[in-house]
């Protein structure tokens, strides 16, 4: 069967061909600057250079629409002085280039309404499913339940994690690198717990979720090979324990296949 996502070498990335060719991100945190200020980091303004990234991207692949999974904006809760002043025109640039750009609202993205208007299109935060040819993908953001809709895709996809893997070489020393996590999960159970109830009108078979790196890369977030780290960025579809993280196989933004998540915690 045609795939119906590629992800894109080398950046954390999807495109979909069909029905609309569409570049797919999550998690871009414009503004985190200002948080970092606040406590003291002075880090150069580098939102521009995350957007300019998005718009490359957008240009290279000749993507006609933009769909963001959530987590545009940062500060949470409220809204800061950068994003305010910066958003509107930073999205007014990718507009330009793209025919639609949808947002599935993250938990950091709630008042971004009031900032950015009718600029954008505004998906459900439970997320929606696109009809790739032959093949269904859901898309959400991950802070949430999905809709009960998404439980009949052929593939689920989500941000909020910003899956990292942490290495720790014989020195001593670590690296932190972005990764995507796949996992498989029953169909019948994850439809029965976004139901809340037993039914024997289920869909059967397995499905696939697929969990996206963060596209900002100065914002770390699960490094998914520590037990003790983030589990408060799992979010409640990994949390349920429906998709064993343990069991899932652990890509590198170039392709390089690390495993699974249980042969990497001995190396953390």
């Amino acid at each position: 069967m045609e795939p119906v996502l590629f992800k894109i070498p080398d950046m954390p990335a999807l495109l979909i061909e069909r029905p609309v060719k569409s570049l797919i991100v999550s998690d871009v945190h414009i503004g985190f600057e200002e948080e970092l200020h606040e406590v003291g980091f002075r880090v150069p303004f580098q939102s521009w250079k995350i957007l300019e990234n998005i718009e490359q991207l957008v240009e290279k692949t000749g993507s006609e629409r933009l769909i963001i999974l959530g987590d545009l904006k940062h500060k949470v809760p409220g809204t800061s002085k950068t994003e305010w002043k910066y958003l509107p025109s930073m999205v007014e640039d990718i507009r330009k280039l793209v025919n639609e750009i949808i947002l599935v609202p993250g938990n950091h993205d709630v008042g971004i309404s009031r900032i950015l208007r009718n600029s954008i299109t505004y998906a459900p935060s439970r997320g929606f499913v696109i009809e790739g040819g032959d093949r269904k993908v859901g898309l959400f953001h991950g802070h949430t339940w999905p809709s009960i809709s998404l439980s009949n895709a052929d593939m689920l996809v989500m941000g909020h994690m910003h899956p990292v893997v942490r290495l720790r070489a014989e020195s001593g020393f670590t690296v932190r690198r972005r990764v995507w996590l796949s996992l498989e999960g029953d169909r019948a159970s994850l439809a029965r717990r976004l139901r809340r109830q037993e039914s024997s009108k289920v869909p059967t078979g397995r499905i696939s979720l697929l969990v996206m790196p963060s596209f900002n890369d100065f914002l770390s977030g699960v490094a998914i090979n520590v037990a003790s780290e983030g589990k408060e960025l799992l979010g409640p579809i990994i949390r349920s324990g429906l998709f064993d993280l343990s069991k899932a196989e652990v890509y590198m933004l170039d392709g390089t296949h690390l495993g699974k998540v249980s042969d990497l915690r001995e190396l953390a």
